[in-house]
């Protein structure tokens, strides 16, 4: 896993270019929280070289919030920008919902989670959406998004969990869902993922994750994620275990902010994983393998 940066500049036309593109498949943005972090990466793009201490500090946990969210629909953008509007309608409908919601992550309620979660869709379905090399992401699933891949279709249910108490609860919730989809498919070549954003049980708001140097960073963010899968995947397995054997694995995910202190560069931390459902066939840990070789999810 490498590192990745750009400067201020490049970010702010990076997300310049996704609000255009939105528009550009029909998404209205309005005056909500898109303009909001455009504002911010605006301003600080060129400000931070002349900002005072007090300046910076102050305005930090604006700018790292908004840093955050911006990536997600850069990531949206980049990955999903040379389909054919007419492909897009499933993914223009993720987007519109997406644009709106809190400012703030942290100022979420159990009733405003909406926006973000309709985003968290659209990320997995751009994660996954790799044409040149045979995946695709079925971008107007029935699920909340699906890849198509050799002779499977995958169909992944998507869920934010905020506290590890809620595990259970929107794993059992993702299960039940995708096995009424799986039940009306025909034909071993459907299987179902359940994927899970655990952002918010990671780091909250504006906290960043520092690390003394890029390569600290990286053994760090991955022990995160192999720590939190071997603490918590009794959690879905345990439900599994009463679920469709074509249900198959869970993603997981995790965004933040995070700093290399020996760059002192502030970077969008983004990590993702596949854990296999125990005693799957030999063949589906196969084709699991594979979809992470070719997207290469923890890079």
């Amino acid at each position: 896993m490498k590192i990745s940066s750009a400067s201020y500049t490049s970010i702010a036309q990076d997300y310049n270019n996704a609000m255009q593109w939105m528009k550009s498949i029909g998404v209205t943005l309005g005056s909500g929280r898109t303009g909001h972090y455009q504002k911010v990466i605006e301003y600080w793009k060129d400000q931070y070289k002349i900002a005072s201490d007090e300046q910076a500090q102050k305005s930090l946990p604006e700018f790292v919030n908004s840093m955050c969210e911006i990536s997600s629909f850069v990531d949206i953008y980049k990955r999903l920008k040379c389909e054919p509007v007419s492909e897009l309608t499933g993914i223009k409908e993720k987007l519109q919902k997406g644009v709106n919601g809190p400012i703030e992550t942290e100022a979420e309620t159990p009733k405003s989670t909406t926006a973000r979660n309709f985003i968290f869709e659209a990320t997995t379905a751009a994660r996954f959406h790799n044409p040149t090399n045979g995946i695709n992401s079925i971008l107007n699933a029935e699920s909340d998004t699906g890849i198509n891949f050799e002779q499977s279709k995958i169909w992944i249910e998507c869920k934010r969990i905020t506290t590890i108490k809620k595990i259970e609860k929107n794993i059992r919730k993702a299960s039940t869902q995708l096995e009424k989809i799986l039940h009306k498919k025909i034909g071993s070549g459907n299987k179902g993922l359940v994927a899970i954003d655990i952002s918010k049980i990671l780091n909250l708001g504006d906290k960043i994750f520092v690390q003394k140097n890029d390569i600290l960073l990286v053994q760090a963010i991955e022990k995160l994620m192999n720590d939190f899968i071997y603490q918590n995947s009794k959690n879905w397995e345990n439900i599994y275990n009463k679920r469709d054997r074509k249900i198959i694995g869970t993603i997981v995910c995790f965004s933040f902010m995070s700093v290399s202190e020996d760059r002192n560069l502030l970077v969008t931390t983004t990590e993702w994983a596949i854990n296999p459902r125990l005693n799957i066939r030999s063949s589906e840990e196969m084709l699991l393998n594979s979809i992470v070789d070719i997207v290469k999810i923890t890079a």
